[in-house]
């Protein structure tokens, strides 16, 4: 027996509100080699759609989606859910346990630390990433000594450090 709280309608919902997010994601991705990576953070991402951040994180192992070291999101609070029997939060908890977009997968998280309020969002992850099928690279936090060193083929202990610990 299907209960309201499983209702299709609420998935209808959802991609509704997350589907013109889609082409910015997708652009993110797709240029993902080249975002200026200047600390760990939150960071807003260029978009007509209100509130497309993407987070940083120190280590893909730290990040909250494991191995994942940036990826683009949206605060559930801009989708702007109303009227949902049991509230937004669970129903966004409950549909994007199997939700995806195109070539996306909407993973929910809350309470994170450093992430907008520590609020309930949706983060947008290609499949083929979370599959193992492509693998990302990795960004390492270098110090403006240790940059002026590598400049000059010397190579840190601090720099060998966080290579060996990088890999």
């Amino acid at each position: 027996m299907e209960s309201s709280f499983d209702d299709p309608i609420w998935e209808y919902t959802l991609v509704t509100k997350l589907s013109p997010y889609i082409p910015d994601v997708r652009k993110f991705w797709n240029n993902i080699a080249t975002v200026q990576v200047t600390g760990t953070g939150v960071f807003q991402i260029d978009s007509e759609q209100p509130g497309l951040m993407y987070r940083v994180t120190n280590t893909p192992v730290r990040s909250p989606i494991k191995h994942i070291q940036v990826f683009p999101f949206v605060p559930v609070a801009y989708l702007q859910l109303q009227g949902i029997k049991g509230g937004a939060n669970k129903m966004v908890e409950r549909v994007c346990k199997h939700l995806e977009i195109e070539e996306f997968t909407c993973i929910q998280k809350s309470n994170l630390p450093s992430t907008y309020h520590s609020g309930q969002l949706i983060a947008f992850v290609p499949t083929d990433i979370l599959r193992g099928t492509q693998q990302l690279g990795k960004w390492i936090y270098f110090t403006i000594d240790e940059l002026l060193a590598l400049r000059h083929a010397d190579l840190p202990k601090s720099v060998h450090m966080k290579l060996t610990h990088a890999i």
